[in-house]
């Protein structure tokens, strides 16, 4: 149980220098001071930088995931269930503490192959939580429910689509804290969405 709540400890505290900090400034002695720990506490757990950061990340998105079940649950017989579910995963995975943990990592992985291989499996569980959010709707959403193999796949290609929007939108707001004309744009896409699954 210790080793739990230390593991626990280690991670919250490389989540808060991420965010804080960036990748760069997050060091184990930081994060050994932040989380209380010793040094050789935190290389029992983590014998690498790369290893921590990933992991910490990793874990943010897990619980972000879960958090989101109950709310995506709760929207799937929702009158508009596509923008109701466009709203959830913004505000779960774009909005907030596990988008910014996650893009010093991205960032800093194009020149470092160990974070890069380390990262990589983590991006993919965490589009896959995302999925499995628009996959819950889908059976609500006009056409797909109980459409054919084509209305299948063009909803699967607007997820992707709005994934890459998504993230788009939310490295945009690092630059320029633009929300009333963010939220227009994101209001038009939901629009060019729904249009595009019933055409």
């Amino acid at each position: 149980m210790r080793s739990a709540e230390t593991r626990a400890k280690i991670l919250d505290a490389t989540l808060e220098c991420l965010i804080e900090q960036g990748y760069s400034a997050t060091s184990t002695p930081e994060v050994c001071r932040r989380a209380g720990v010793s040094r050789g506490a935190l290389l029992h757990h983590f014998p690498t930088k790369a290893e921590l950061v990933v992991h910490a990340v990793s874990h943010l998105a897990a619980l972000r995931a879960t958090d989101t079940r109950p709310s995506v649950e709760a929207v799937s017989g929702a009158g508009d269930p596509l923008d109701a579910v466009f709203e959830t995963v913004w505000n779960a995975f774009f909005e907030g503490p596990l988008f910014h943990a996650a893009l010093e990592l991205w960032v800093a992985a194009r020149c470092d192959s160990e974070l890069h291989a380390a990262l990589y499996p983590v991006d993919q569980v965490m589009g896959k939580a995302i999925r499995r959010a628009y996959e819950a709707v889908a059976p609500g959403v006009v056409g797909v429910g109980g459409g054919d193999a084509e209305t299948k796949k063009r909803y699967e290609d607007l997820v992707t689509l709005t994934l890459h929007l998504l993230r788009g939108m939310a490295l945009q707001k690092i630059l320029k804290d633009d929300d009333e004309n963010r939220r227009r744009l994101f209001e038009l896409w939901k629009t060019m969405a729904r249009e595009y699954l019933t055409s």
